[in-house]
């Protein structure tokens, strides 16, 4: 039987143990959400210091949209929304639901739209493209060609080599160079190769001053929280990390 002053030793450094793996795990992430807000607290959320293109992204998740409504965020003077990311496509055979109706009232509100397709790692990439092209025309001023890339696949090899494939095909297709939304962690673990540091980058990192990552990125998706007229619920929040000039080069001419 172990002496008092050992069983309370271990009782205690049991309890310390789970206590630290409760902060790192469950309640550091998300400090963040309740950090003092030092940038500006607009549409629900706190937007990051440094930016003055932001945008939103929608798919069929959003429900029914009045877009007459989100459309006067075009207007506003400090926080326009200028920039919409619609969801089109999902490997080789879904088509959103809500895609023709956010696409053209998107367009005809006046924003800045970018088409994105969901990469399914084990649906051919040809298929996906050809899926994605017969239900995508892009037109002048969107935004190039987007893909989804959150799930790993097999292996990171065979998710590479493939999804370079699918890259190729819209590429040779529009005549521009398709934008990656990832997170930052996929970034590290399953893209970190130099082949796709020629690609834009869209990254999601929620809860942070910056995206944890060491690659060059365009676009920030920050938060998922975002609070915005016309559309029910919440809804992703983004910012454009560059100049005007260099939003423009990432449009359809």
């Amino acid at each position: 039987m172990l002496p008092d002053w050992l069983h309370w030793l271990i009782t205690g450094a049991a309890v310390l143990t789970v206590l630290l793996l409760s902060y790192y795990l469950l309640l550091k992430p998300y400090f963040y959400r309740w950090m003092p807000c030092v940038g500006t607290k607009e549409y629900g959320t706190c937007l990051p210091e440094g930016y003055g293109c932001y945008g939103i992204d929608v798919s069929h998740h959003q429900g029914q949209i009045d877009w007459n409504r989100v459309s006067a965020t075009l207007k506003s003077d400090d926080i326009p929304v200028r920039f919409v990311f619609i969801k089109a496509t999902e490997g080789g055979t879904f088509l959103d639901s809500s895609f023709r109706t956010n696409i053209e009232s998107a367009r005809k509100a006046g924003f800045v739209c970018g088409i994105y397709h969901f990469y399914n790692p084990g649906t051919s990439p040809r298929k996906q493209a050809d899926f994605y092209i017969s239900n995508v025309r892009l037109e002048k001023g969107d935004l190039a060609p987007v893909v989804d890339v959150e799930r790993p696949g097999r292996s990171a090899e065979a998710l590479q080599r493939e999804l370079v494939d699918f890259l190729s095909a819209l590429e040779s297709h529009y005549g521009v160079r398709p934008i990656i939304y990832t997170s930052a962690k996929f970034r590290h673990n399953y893209l970190n190769n130099p082949i796709f540091d020629n690609y834009p980058f869209w990254v999601a990192h929620y809860y942070v001053s910056r995206p944890a990552t060491d690659h060059n990125w365009s676009f920030w998706q920050f938060t998922d929280r975002a609070k915005v007229d016309g559309i029910d619920g919440y809804t992703d929040f983004n910012v454009f990390n560059g100049s005007d000039k260099d939003f423009e080069n990432l449009r359809i001419r």
